[in-house]
């Protein structure tokens, strides 16, 4: 009859202490997924590749500043609507992938190691430049297949010491 007792009791306390937990801060939680919490967008080099006027006419599309994004690997520029975007997100290479199950994926010989185009998300690219894998994704009207190969080469270009 003992060990039943202490079983409601241990429940009881786990109860009690999960309904007395505190909430994650709302601000926090999206500070640690886009990267602020890290460093501000200023500060990422991802967001330092391209001005604003630079990036928007790649993406042929008003972008605002860039934002940190995907826990601070990467850097995005929307438009005021959200209809439009631009991604720039560099990795380590291990966790490189190529999403060659979406129709309309082919391989971009002569860019980079194992690199891609694709239909994801409108229009994403990437690549394995030596030790980074490097993706871009635009989105909205003008995001083409060729503009975002564009943008993974220029990504590239700037990027090299």
């Amino acid at each position: 009859m003992r060990y039943p007792s202490i079983a409601v009791i241990v429940a009881t306390t786990l109860l009690a202490v999960s309904a007395n937990a505190q909430q994650p801060d709302p601000k926090k939680l999206k500070d640690q997924l886009t990267g602020d919490a890290e460093a501000t967008a200023s500060a990422n080099p991802q967001c330092k590749l391209f001005t604003q006027a630079e990036i928007s006419a790649l993406a042929g599309a008003s972008l605002g500043p860039g934002e940190n994004a995907a826990g601070g690997t990467g850097c995005l520029w929307t438009d005021k609507d959200y209809e439009s975007s631009a991604l720039v997100q560099v990795v380590p290479a291990s966790y490189f992938s190529e999403p060659r199950l979406v129709k309309g994926f082919r391989p971009l010989p002569g860019i980079g190691t194992k690199a891609w185009v694709a239909p994801d998300y409108d229009w994403s690219a990437g690549s394995l430049v030596q030790t980074e894998a490097v993706v871009v994704v635009l989105k909205g009207k003008k995001a083409t297949e060729a503009s975002a190969v564009a943008l993974l080469q220029e990504v590239i270009k700037r990027r090299k010491p």
